[in-house]
């Protein structure tokens, strides 16, 4: 799990972070470390190192993420655009294709909507400049967080106004019946480009492209609508060429925006996912960048430089979802639009003012939240958090949630009260293996309405309802990891690592072993490692949120970064000579030009209790 930044952002924030209860907490007993996926022999890892060509160490992390078929080992290190399979058995594909075709055939003029976060956003993008370059004219439109989620009536009739005669959704639509009917009476075609679970009436569209669907056969279930998108461009552009059409462009060039979405959302990282993302991050680095994602770094003070995922998740997602979690996602959808630096710049920086004001909005959110965590005496028991408040923003709840998580190491559902709705409507976020869906599913009876991924879900619930959805979600998750310990027969304490590494193997080859698996993320999880007992030569707090420390084992050392926990309660009063374990990621991390290897440590404990504790 990658440390969550923005937590303390300003002196305020840091300040009130200090000031809650917990100066005394106790330091942290040292968890018990179970290897990812388990034991594995030396003669399997060195086998499967020699038939691959690569370091021991890469093999090891391939047979810890249950990739142990030697076709599938070869795809995941090198996963070819060949490998797709093709999407002809989605279901509704094919009506879909075929409106397409007709549109571009008979000139007519075609609406575009997308959510207001990242997939929807890129999907709008996908398909409007796609399209665009295919001579045909679009409206695009993106959702407004002051409007709610998905396609509204007047959405719809905005398209209608302008006179389209197909209107495709992205990352919305399967839920939207009203909007939808509303258009299907007046005699607007619809395509919906969705992968959110599907209800059981089906929606008044002409086409639904959800993997979800009872009836869909494409094996893989896991891509996001920006990867639905790709695919309809991409057969849309082979239907056209085998009409003779003239100067089609390269769907490939899209591949960006698809890497960008699915890391965003969360998808997982395998199968189709793979290729899709390694592909768009190789066309970044090797290619010019789209204007609107190099200013966008531009404006975060990114140096150039190869782009992984991290950039994606971490840089450009959320600035992207900024200006939608605040209200309009409209500056978003400019930007990546954006056809020279010129135009995209001053959208830049419109968007790093609004990520400004957002991360001030999920500092005091967060704050404010970790504060009632900090006056409820049960909350140290509680398998699982619930926060709700007056005042809060929906659009940051979710951000704020992920704060709570690497707080308190535990999933939390932040919920923002809405008086006068009668209703309080969050986000939850899950840690370790916790299915927060499944979490959620099993409180239904005491939700108006709850979505989402293992990972990430959202929920509304009633007002008179949230203590009662307190005390279930918290049984929930309780109960979900009783059943996982039981299953795994490990304890509830364990952490799991890819190995305990000495210091001293820590060197750029350790890096190269990791990076041949790389991209990684959800499904395909980042290595971490275990350091059983450091010493520490310094400490620093940096920015009064982080801290940075020197650790020595032996002759060995290495200098550490641990984001964000600098106001910990357990690891406040930290000092030379105390000595510790750790979950860590090496990284070669760059700054001004220069690189060095450093440890990015996760999780920090005691080996024995620091002096004066």
């Amino acid at each position: 799990m990658a440390p969550v930044r923005g937590i303390g952002d300003n002196a305020a924030v840091s300040t009130a972070v200090a000031a809650l209860p917990g100066p005394s907490e106790p330091w942290p007993d040292p968890p018990r470390l179970e290897l990812r996926g388990g034991e594995r022999s030396a003669a399997e890892v060195h086998d499967v190192a020699q038939r691959l060509r690569i370091a021991p160490m890469a093999a090891r992390l391939l047979l810890a993420r249950g990739v142990t078929d030697e076709a599938q080992q070869r795809r995941v290190l090198d996963p070819r655009l060949a490998d797709l399979r093709r999407p002809d058995a989605m279901a509704g594909f094919p009506a879909a294709l075929e409106l397409l075709e007709a549109a571009c055939r008979r000139g007519q003029r075609v609406g575009v909507f997308g959510d207001y976060d990242v997939d929807g956003v890129t999907t709008t993008t996908i398909l409007t400049t796609f399209l665009e370059a295919l001579g045909v004219q679009v409206v695009a439109r993106v959702a407004h967080r002051s409007r709610g989620y998905g396609l509204g009536v007047a959405d719809a009739a905005a398209f209608a106004e302008a006179k389209v005669g197909l209107v495709l959704t992205g990352d919305c639509g399967t839920s939207d019946e009203e909007a939808l009917q509303w258009l299907r009476d007046r005699g607007l075609h619809t395509v919906v480009i969705d992968h959110h679970q599907v209800p059981e009436r089906m929606p008044p569209t002409d086409a639904l492209i959800n993997p979800h669907q009872p009836d869909c056969a494409f094996p893989f279930k896991g891509m996001c609508s920006a990867g639905v998108a790709f695919y309809l461009c991409a057969a849309l552009r082979t239907r056209l060429a085998q009409r003779g059409h003239p100067s089609l462009p390269d769907p490939r060039a899209w591949l960006d925006l698809v890497a960008l979405a699915t890391v965003c959302d969360m998808m997982p990282l395998r199968e189709e996912n793979r290729v899709l993302v390694t592909h768009g991050l190789r066309h970044m680095s090797q290619g010019p960048l789209r204007p609107g994602l190099g200013a966008l770094l531009s404006a975060a003070g990114v140096e150039r430089g190869p782009i992984d995922e991290t950039h994606l998740g971490f840089r450009l997602g959320p600035r992207i979802n900024a200006p939608g979690r605040l209200g309009a996602a409209e500056p978003s959808l400019r930007l990546l639009r954006a056809r020279s630096e010129a135009e995209a710049m001053p959208l830049a920086e419109q968007i790093e003012t609004l990520n400004a004001r957002r991360k001030r909005h999920q500092q005091e959110t967060v704050v404010q939240a970790l504060t009632l965590l900090a006056a409820d005496p049960r909350a140290s028991e509680r398998a699982a958090l619930v926060i709700a408040h007056d005042g809060w923003l929906p659009g940051v709840v979710g951000i704020a949630a992920a704060g709570v998580v690497e707080h308190h190491r535990r999933p939390a559902l932040v919920l923002a009260i809405d008086r006068e709705a009668g209703l309080a409507r969050g986000s939850v976020r899950s840690f370790g293996t916790v299915d927060v869906r499944a979490a959620l599913a099993a409180c239904s009876e005491l939700l108006v309405r709850f979505g989402g991924h293992r990972e990430a879900a959202g929920a509304t619930v009633r007002v008179d309802r949230i203590e009662a959805l307190t005390e279930a979600f918290d049984d929930a998750v309780a109960r979900q990891r009783e059943e996982q310990a039981a299953r795994a027969g490990a304890s509830e304490s364990a952490e799991v690592v890819d190995a305990v590494l000495p210091l001293e193997a820590l060197d750029p080859s350790l890096i190269g072993a990791m990076r041949t698996l790389a991209p990684y993320g959800m499904g395909f999880e980042p290595p971490s490692f275990g350091c059983d007992d450091a010493v520490v030569e310094t400490v620093r707090v940096l920015k009064d949120k982080h801290l940075a420390l020197t650790l020595r084992q032996g002759a060995a050392r290495c200098e550490a970064i641990a984001f964000g926990q600098a106001q910990a309660p357990s690891l406040r009063g930290l000092s030379r000579g105390d000595r510790v374990g750790c979950i860590y990621v090496p990284q070669i991390d760059t700054f001004r030009g220069q690189s060095r290897l450093r440890m990015h440590i996760e999780h920090l404990w005691g080996v024995h209790a620091p002096r004066g504790r």
